[in-house]
C-alpha cells in the first residue's frame, strides 16, 4: 500500500483537521471535568448565611432579615421558625420602606443570636427556641407600632444562628460584623445559655474594635450564671443563679419546708457555668445544719449518667433527705427522676427542687418518665423559674407596665401565636431581652448629640442608666440593672410541675425574698 493510499484510507477521526478538533474537544472536556471536580464546595445557604462544619455537626450559620428560615430540614426543626421568620421579614421590610420615605424615621437593628437549630440532647428544644424568637418579634412589633416604649428609632430585628461549635460561632460573628454598618446594628440579644462558649462569644461581641471585637451591646435572655457579670457590655434580664438559689433557700425557710433536710446533687461538668454556679450559690444560701450528708456529684459530660443516678438511690435513702436540690440541667431531670419511683424509701415524700432549666423538661424527650415518677413515686417537682404567667396574679405589684398585656388574651403575642404556650417562659424572656435593648437604644437616642444617631458603644454606655425610674418594666418583672449588668431583686416565680404535666406558680420570691416593685423605684 502506498503512503498516499494509507492516508486516504485512515478513519475520519484520524484525518486532519478532525484529529486536531477531536483533541481540542477532548481537552475541553477534561478541563471542564477537572474544574468541576476541583471547584470549591458551595457552602452558601443564603446571603449572609454559610454552611459550616462537616457531617452531622454541619449547620447553616450567619445572619438574616427573616427571608431565610433557619432549620435542618427535619420534621422536628425544618419548619420550626417559618412563621415567625416571615413575620420578622415583613416587619423589617416595613421599617426599611418607612425609613426611605422623605422625612421617615431612622432605624437601628438588633440581632437575635442563639443556637437556632437544637441538636439531640441540647438543653433547648425546638419549641423553646421558637417561643423565644416569637417573644423577640413581639417586642419588635410593639416597639414599632405603639408609643408604649417611645417611637424612635424604629427597630429592625435580625436573626442569627450561632450553631454549636467554635467554628460556627466564629463564622456567625464574622457575618454579623460585615452587617454592622449597612444594617445599623447596635445590639445583640438572646445569646443562648450559660456556658464557657457563650461567655467567649459574648466577650467578642462587646469588645472594642481595636481588640478585635464587634463593640455591640449585649442583652442575655436566659443567662443566669453569676460568672457572666464579669463580661463588660453585657446585661441580663434573668435573675442570676445566686438570686434563684437565694429564692429557693427562702422558700425552704417557710412552711411546710422549714424543718426539712436537704441533699444537694451537683453536676460537675467543667464547662457549664449554669450548673456550677447554681450549686455553689445554693450551698452558700442554705444553712449547713439543714444539709443531709455530703454533696452527691455526677458529670453530665461523661457517659452513664442514668446508671450513675440509679446506683445512688440507696445512698439517697440512707441520707434521709426531705428535699433534693438538683443543681443540674433540665435534660438530665428525667434520668434522675426515673429511678426515684423505685427507690427503697418511697414511703417518705421527697421534694425535688431545681433551677430554671427545668422549664424545658415538658418539651424534651423523657417528660413521660418525669410524669410517671410524679404519679407513682411520692415525689413533688418544683423549680425556680425565670417567668410564668401565673406569677402575674400572685404578685401584681412586681409586674407593672405594658409588657404583660402583650401576652394576655388580646395582646400582640396572642394575636399572632394563639396556639402557643407560655409555660416554659421562653417567649417572655425573649421579649424582655429585646425590650431592654430597645429601651437602651431609645434612651441613648434621646441623649445623643448627633441627631439621634446611636452606636453600639453608646448603647453599652447607657446600660448603667437603666435602673430606678428608668427601669425596664418587663413581662418577667422589673429589670433594674446593677453596675454588674444583672437585675436587682428580680422576681423569681417558684413553679410546680404536676403529675399530669401542667405547671402552676406557687409563689413569687427574689434574692431577698421580696421582688422589686414599682413602689421601690421612686
Amino acid at each position: 500500500m502506498s503512503p498516499g493510499s494509507w492516508v486516504r484510507n485512515r478513519p475520519w477521526w484520524a484525518r486532519w483537521p478532525w484529529n486536531a478538533m477531536s483533541a481540542a474537544v477532548l481537552l475541553t472536556l477534561v478541563a471542564g471535568a477537572l474544574v468541576w471536580l476541583l471547584r470549591p464546595e458551595d457552602t452558601s445557604c443564603a446571603t449572609g448565611v454559610d454552611r459550616v462544619g462537616s457531617g452531622p455537626e454541619a449547620q447553616c450559620v450567619g445572619i438574616t432579615d427573616g427571608s431565610y428560615h433557619f432549620g435542618d430540614g427535619t420534621k422536628e426543626t425544618g419548619e420550626n421558625l417559618d412563621q415567625v421568620s416571615e413575620l420578622i421579614h415583613e416587619e423589617n421590610a416595613s421599617v426599611e420602606k418607612t425609613g426611605k420615605e422623605q422625612g421617615g424615621p431612622s432605624y437601628v437593628a438588633i440581632v437575635y443570636l442563639m443556637p437556632l437549630i437544637p441538636r439531640p440532647g441540647d438543653t433547648n428544644t425546638p419549641d423553646s427556641v421558637r417561643h423565644e424568637v416569637q417573644g423577640a418579634y413581639t417586642a419588635q412589633y410593639e416597639a414599632n407600632h405603639s408609643d408604649k416604649y417611645g417611637d424612635s428609632p424604629k427597630i429592625k430585628l435580625l436573626l442569627a444562628n450561632s450553631g454549636s461549635t467554635d467554628e460556627q460561632r466564629a463564622a456567625a460573628l464574622d457575618r454579623i460584623r460585615e452587617r454592622i454598618g449597612p444594617e445599623h446594628i447596635v445590639a445583640v440579644a438572646g445569646l443562648g445559655t450559660s456556658t464557657d462558649a457563650t461567655e467567649k462569644m459574648t466577650r467578642t461581641i462587646t469588645a472594642s474594635e481595636a481588640d478585635g471585637g464587634l463593640q455591640l451591646a449585649a442583652t442575655g435572655s436566659v443567662l443566669t450564671a453569676d460568672t457572666l457579670s464579669k463580661v463588660k457590655g453585657l446585661v441580663r434580664v434573668a435573675p442570676t443563679n445566686s438570686d434563684e438559689a437565694a429564692a429557693a433557700a427562702a422558700l425552704l425557710q417557710r412552711k411546710p419546708f422549714a424543718d426539712k433536710r436537704v441533699l444537694v446533687i451537683q453536676d460537675s461538668r467543667p464547662d457549664d457555668q449554669y450548673t456550677r454556679t447554681l450549686g455553689e450559690a445554693f450551698l452558700k444560701a442554705i444553712p449547713k445544719k439543714r444539709l443531709a450528708g455530703n454533696v452527691e456529684e455526677y458529670d453530665s459530660s461523661q457517659e452513664g449518667v442514668a446508671s450513675a443516678f440509679k446506683t445512688r438511690m440507696s445512698n439517697l435513702c440512707a441520707a434521709e433527705p426531705d428535699v433534693v436540690y438538683f443543681a443540674g440541667r433540665g435534660v438530665d431531670l428525667p434520668r434522675f427522676l426515673a429511678p426515684l419511683k423505685d427507690r427503697p424509701c418511697t414511703d417518705r415524700e421527697l421534694v425535688v427542687l431545681t433551677g430554671d432549666d427545668a422549664s424545658q423538661s415538658a418539651q424534651a424527650s423523657g417528660f413521660d418518665q418525669i410524669k410517671e415518677t410524679l404519679r407513682s413515686g411520692n415525689v413533688r417537682l418544683l423549680y425556680t423559674g425565670l417567668a410564668h404567667q401565673g406569677a402575674w396574679e400572685q404578685r401584681k405589684d412586681a409586674y407593672p407596665g405594658w409588657a404583660v398585656q402583650s401576652f394576655r388574651e388580646k395582646g400582640a403575642y396572642r394575636s399572632e401565636f394563639p396556639e402557643e404556650t407560655l409555660d416554659d417562659g421562653q417567649a417572655i424572656m425573649g421579649h424582655d431581652a429585646v425590650l431592654t435593648a430597645v429601651s437602651g437604644v431609645r434612651l441613648a437616642a434621646r441623649a445623643s448629640e448627633a441627631n439621634g444617631r446611636v452606636t453600639g458603644s453608646q448603647t453599652i454606655q447607657i446600660w448603667k442608666s437603666l435602673h430606678g425610674v428608668e427601669s425596664v418594666k418587663g413581662a418577667s418583672g422589673l429589670i433594674s440593672l446593677s453596675n454588674d449588668g444583672s437585675p436587682a431583686r428580680k422576681a423569681v416565680p417558684v413553679i410546680e410541675i404536676a403529675p399530669d404535666g401542667t405547671v402552676r406558680t406557687l409563689d413569687v420570691s427574689a434574692s431577698s425574698g421580696t421582688p422589686l416593685t414599682e413602689a421601690d423605684l421612686s
